[in-house]
């Protein structure tokens, strides 16, 4: 999800240079700033991966990773430590973090929401108009068929694992207290779905057929993290305490129930709509009217009916 949302994003990014062809020469200035940058990656890189190498490699001290194994349960409700710590132990750093996130996701939509492309960036890649030329040049094609055609099957696997995705979510979440899950990857795998529907649509025909209000997801994810911990304070415990016990559900049995459930599903609701707030604001980018623009003059042009 992270690669695809890079990848939109470096979609509209300036270009460095103009493409060069056979023949020219890259000025001096630019092969020394690029061998710079090289030798500082490197030297960056292979600190990093002897730091990590170290830290891994030596025996940890007792730490306080200990105290929590071992009243996870007793003081969380749930066997999944790492999940007990974010909406327990440690719910106060992860109300703070998202919240953080949704500064993040409202930053970047009110930047991308005037943005627009670099002239570099506004034309169709040089596939796309080779595809376009070729359909233009069939008497019985139109323009778009090849590229509708090459994406007929992963359109449709896409767009059918839609609801296994939702569901996947669901499972996630529910088990999240006590198995691998929770709401933060809930809300990631969720995302993954919206991201989907738009690789296989498009903007336009997602958003035809699905109403996403991300800004209430965040909204509604914040307001009912806030409740969480402030209900805690009504019973005269300390700020996001947590409460645990087993209910009986009829036809299931026991069934184990804690508060911190709830700060989850705010964790959830604001991880999808954040996520979904900045795929959009990435999305409408490739469908707004472009400014005019001069050709560049190394860009290629495709008469109709040439040869390809």
């Amino acid at each position: 999800m992270t690669t695809v949302l890079l990848l939109l994003g470096l979609r509209w990014l300036p270009v460095r240079r103009q493409e060069v062809w056979p023949g020219d020469t890259v000025p001096l200035r630019v092969s020394a700033r690029r061998s710079t940058d090289l030798v500082i990656a490197i030297v960056a890189g292979t600190f990093i991966a002897l730091l990590a190498f170290a830290v891994m490699t030596r025996p940890l001290p007792d730490m306080i990773s200990r105290y929590f194994i071992e009243n996870a349960y007793k003081q969380g409700g749930g066997r999944n430590v790492v999940n007990v710590i974010l909406v327990d132990f440690r719910g106060f750093d992860t109300l703070g973090e998202i919240t953080v996130l949704a500064i993040v996701a409202l930053t970047g939509y009110s930047l991308l929401r005037r943005f627009r492309p670099a002239r570099e960036s506004v034309a169709a890649p040089v596939q796309q108009r080779v595809q376009h030329a070729f359909d233009a040049a069939q008497p019985d094609r139109a323009v778009g068929d090849t590229l509708t055609d090459y994406l007929w099957i992963p359109r449709l696997i896409m767009e059918w694992l839609f609801p296994f995705i939702l569901v996947l979510a669901v499972y996630l979440f529910i088990r999240g207290h006590d198995l691998p899950g929770g709401g933060f990857a809930a809300g990631i795998t969720m995302s993954v779905a919206l991201i989907l529907q738009y690789m296989a649509g498009g903007t336009r025909s997602v958003e035809a057929r699905l109403r996403i209000r991300p800004l209430r997801w965040i909204g509604g994810g914040l307001l009912c993290a806030l409740a969480t911990g402030a209900g805690s304070l009504t019973f005269g415990y300390q700020f996001l305490s947590s409460y645990f016990r087993y209910v009986d559900v009829p036809l299931i049995g026991s069934v184990p129930f804690a508060t911190a459930l709830l700060f989850d599903l705010g964790v959830f609701s604001l991880v999808v709509g954040a996520t979904a707030l900045i795929l959009i604001a990435l999305a409408h980018q490739s469908i707004r009217t472009p400014r005019p623009f001069p050709r560049l003059q190394s860009e290629p042009v495709i008469a109709k009916g040439e040869p390809l």
